[in-house]
C-alpha cells in the first residue's frame, strides 16, 4: 500500500481521485487580470489546484543563459518581463482560497522558496524539473517540512534515486511526477510507465508533469496509477510565449479533469462482478432454451425442435448454458412452438 501524501486537506492516495494541477507558469505574462481570468477558468473545469511561479532573478541565474526553441527572447528577460510580485502573489493566493481551489508556486533558488514560504505562505512546494539536480536547493526546501512534489524532466533514474533518497531523509511527505521536458512534448517520449517504476521502487504517490499538446498521455497515466496530472494551461494557445503551444485551453482543460475522472473510477475494481445496473439488460440480452416446432409429450429432444433464443430466462426456464445438458431429454408435457422450455416440462 502507497502511503498518502497530503496537500491541505486534501489526501492524495491510491483511493483518492487524481489531484489536476492547472499550471498557469507564465502564460499569464505577468498580468495579474489575466492569472486571476485563469484562475477563474482553471475553477470551472474542475481542477484541484492552479500553480504559478515565483523568480528571484538575481539569486537564480546569470543574465546570459542559452536560449531553446519556445524561447523568442532570453530566459532572463522573458521571466523579468512576466514575473509577478510578491502582493501579486499574495492576491493571487487569496483568490484561489475564495475559489476553493489550491494555490501552488514553484520556487527556483533559496530565496523565492524563503519568500514562498514566509510571506506567500505556501502550504506545499512544487519543485521543477531544472531543479531535480540541484541538491542544496532540495535541501533548502525539504527542510521546511512542507509536502513537495518534485517534477524529474531532464534526468535519468540514478539523478532520480539520489535527489529522492536525499530529500527523504529530511522530509518523507514528498510525491514525484514523471516529465519529459520537451515543448510540446511528443507522446513518444512521454514515458508515463515510469510513473509505476516510481510506486514500485521508492513506495511513493507519483503522477505526471505533462508537456505534450493534448490530454491523451495524462488520462493514460491515471490508468498507470498516476494521482497528481499537471498540465500547462492557457486562455489562448496562439499567444506568443514559451509554453503556449504546450498548454490546454480552457475547454480542453474541462476535458482532461473529466477524462481523468472517468478513468479513476473506471479503474477502482479488479474483481468480475455482475453489476446492479447490468441485472436488467440480463433480462433480453441473455438467451433461453425455446422450442423451434410443436413437441409432443414423451418426445426427445434434439436440434431439431429445440435452440436457443432471446430473451433471457425467468424462473424455472432453461437458460442457454444448459443447452446440451438436456439434449436427448424427453418432454412431460406439450410444448408450442417458439416457447421457452421449462425445467418442469422435462424428464
Amino acid at each position: 500500500m502507497i502511503p498518502k501524501f497530503k496537500i491541505n486537506k486534501k489526501i492524495i492516495s491510491e483511493k483518492s481521485k487524481p489531484y489536476i494541477i492547472a499550471e498557469a507558469c507564465i502564460n499569464h505574462e505577468g498580468k495579474l487580470k489575466i492569472a486571476k481570468k485563469m484562475i477563474d477558468e482553471a475553477t470551472k473545469a474542475g481542477v484541484s489546484a492552479v500553480k504559478f511561479q515565483f523568480h528571484v532573478l538575481e539569486d537564480e541565474m546569470l543574465k546570459k543563459t542559452p536560449r531553446s526553441d519556445n524561447f523568442s527572447e532570453s530566459l532572463y528577460d522573458t521571466l523579468k518581463r512576466t514575473n509577478l510580485t510578491i502582493n501579486e502573489h499574495k492576491y493571487l493566493k487569496r483568490y484561489c482560497e475564495k475559489k476553493n481551489v489550491d494555490y501552488l508556486c514553484t520556487p527556483f533558488s533559496f530565496k523565492s522558496a524563503d519568500i514562498l514560504e514566509k510571506e506567500i505562505k505556501v502550504k506545499v512546494f512544487k519543485v521543477g524539473s531544472g531543479e531535480l539536480t540541484n541538491l542544496p536547493l532540495q535541501i533548502h526546501i525539504a527542510k521546511k517540512k512542507l509536502p513537495t512534489i518534485i517534477s524529474t524532466g531532464m534526468s535519468n533514474f540514478k539523478e532520480v534515486k539520489e535527489t529522492f533518497h536525499t530529500v527523504k531523509k529530511i522530509n518523507k511527505n514528498i510525491a514525484l511526477t514523471q516529465c519529459t521536458s520537451s515543448y510540446p512534448c511528443d507522446p513518444k517520449i512521454s514515458d508515463i510507465k515510469v510513473i509505476k517504476v516510481y510506486q514500485d521502487k521508492f513506495n511513493i504517490v507519483s503522477g505526471l508533469s505533462d508537456h505534450t499538446s493534448s490530454i491523451y498521455t495524462s488520462i493514460a497515466a491515471i490508468a498507470l496509477g498516476a494521482r497528481i496530472i499537471e498540465k500547462h494551461f492557457t486562455l489562448n494557445k496562439k499567444a506568443k510565449g514559451p509554453d503556449h503551444a504546450s498548454s490546454l485551453n480552457p475547454y480542453e482543460l474541462k476535458s482532461l479533469v473529466d477524462g481523468c475522472n472517468a478513468v479513476f473510477f473506471a479503474s477502482q475494481n479488479d474483481r468480475k462482478i455482475i453489476h446492479k445496473q447490468e441485472k436488467q439488460i440480463i433480462r433480453w440480452a441473455r438467451e433461453s432454451v425455446v422450442s423451434i416446432k410443436n413437441i409432443s409429450k414423451n418426445q426427445i429432444l434434439n436440434y431439431e425442435n429445440i435452440s436457443v433464443k432471446r430473451p433471457g430466462p425467468n424462473k424455472d426456464e432453461i437458460p442457454a448454458k444448459f443447452f446440451s445438458k438436456i439434449l436427448g431429454k424427453k418432454t412431460k408435457t406439450k410444448i408450442s412452438n417458439n416457447k421457452k422450455i421449462k425445467w418442469h416440462q422435462i424428464i
